[in-house]
């Protein structure tokens, strides 16, 4: 028989967790999307366009909308805060919402630079609340089927990241890198699922031609690492090659599938390796697209996978999905690899 205590938390572990969503744009109806999927129970929602609060809380059932955090937290009872706002307010709301002993999950990067990461980091633990950034590529079905699969491509050699995204379309010069950095921690969470030891090094080449463009490379216990953001390269794509001694592992972030490619060598699989490419991509995609209809993915997968991991941990007392030590290490790394005068063409970075 349970004690009153493990009674309490069962109890606990069993209910909805309370959610309220900071941000009614894009995002914020892709986390409420995520947020019920997961079995959260959306109670409110703030933005300081009322309108659009108001929007999103009709669509979530009828919830109260308002038009900041301080009022949210002041009027509803919750127990985790998705923030989905502008990166420059993230700080300030985490801030708020963890002070008011209240779990957070952080559209990314969670804050502007590793300093104000870190300060949130520390801000969570002293209260003993959990903090997550959304790196939600990691908890993709294909990424987590990629993981299984390395084991297959024998000796791990090279990883290439490519992200060429149409975001910066009408916007200007100035604003490019700065989609560079949001966009930055989606290839450094991706590497440090996959390297060796789990944490990105902090020596890079870079290369930045020009505004909205970057190229870096790094190395990590023998595995060599390329990262590729465009805003101007076409088709837009998001995608992942892992290159082992005994094939290749493709991974599509965009949809969420992977597959292998076998690293037989002759000279009929020579012939064959373009339409066998196709057939293999063909299935991966079929299957996927077929899944994610079933589960109700219309987008942005891996989101609805972290949210529900995250929400777990919550109700259980487990840890973050994304631990303080990974979420600092892209930080760093991403302040790294940002810093200096943008289309400064070639330069080696690393910590001192």
């Amino acid at each position: 028989m349970m004690d009153a205590e493990s009674q309490k938390t069962s109890a606990a572990a069993r209910r909805p967790l309370r959610v309220g969503i900071v941000g009614a744009g894009l995002m914020g109806r892709w986390h409420a999307h995520a947020a019920k999927q997961a079995g959260g129970q959306i109670v409110a929602i703030a933005d300081r366009n009322l309108d659009a609060a108001t929007r999103l809380a009709g669509a979530c059932g009828g919830r109260d909308a308002y038009a900041d955090i301080t009022e949210l937290l002041r009027r509803v009872s919750c127990d985790l805060i998705h923030i989905c706002t502008p990166l420059e307010t993230h700080e300030q709301i985490a801030g708020i919402a963890i002070e008011a002993g209240k779990h957070v999950l952080i559209e990314k990067p969670a804050a502007p630079d590793a300093a104000g990461t870190q300060r949130l980091i520390q801000l969570a633990a002293s209260r003993g609340v959990l903090i997550c950034p959304v790196h939600q590529f990691v908890f993709q079905r294909g990424v987590i089927k990629a993981r299984r699969l390395l084991g297959r491509i024998g000796r791990v050699l090279h990883l290439d990241a490519a992200f060429c995204t149409a975001g910066g379309a009408g916007r200007q010069e100035r604003e490019l890198d700065s989609i560079v950095a949001e966009i930055l921690p989606h290839p450094l969470s991706l590497a440090q699922a996959f390297l060796p030891g789990g944490m990105v090094p902090d020596s890079w080449l870079r290369i930045r031609p020009q505004a909205g463009e970057f190229r870096a490379m790094t190395e990590a216990g023998g595995v060599t690492v390329s990262v590729m953001i465009s805003l101007q390269a076409r088709p837009t794509q998001s995608t992942v090659k892992i290159f082992g001694a005994s094939g290749t592992i493709h991974l599509d972030l965009f949809h969420g599938y992977a597959f292998i490619e076998p690293g037989a060598v002759s000279k009929e699989r020579k012939i064959l390796r373009p339409f066998d490419l196709a057939v293999r991509r063909g299935v991966a995609a079929s299957v996927n697209l077929g899944r994610r209809a079933f589960m109700r993915e219309p987008a942005y997968p891996g989101l609805t996978g972290l949210v529900a991991e995250l929400y777990e941990a919550a109700r259980t007392g487990g840890r973050s999905p994304v631990s303080a030590e990974a979420m600092l290490n892209v930080a760093r790394i991403r302040d790294l690899l940002m810093q200096g005068e943008t289309h400064n063409g070639r330069a080696a970075v690393s910590h001192p």
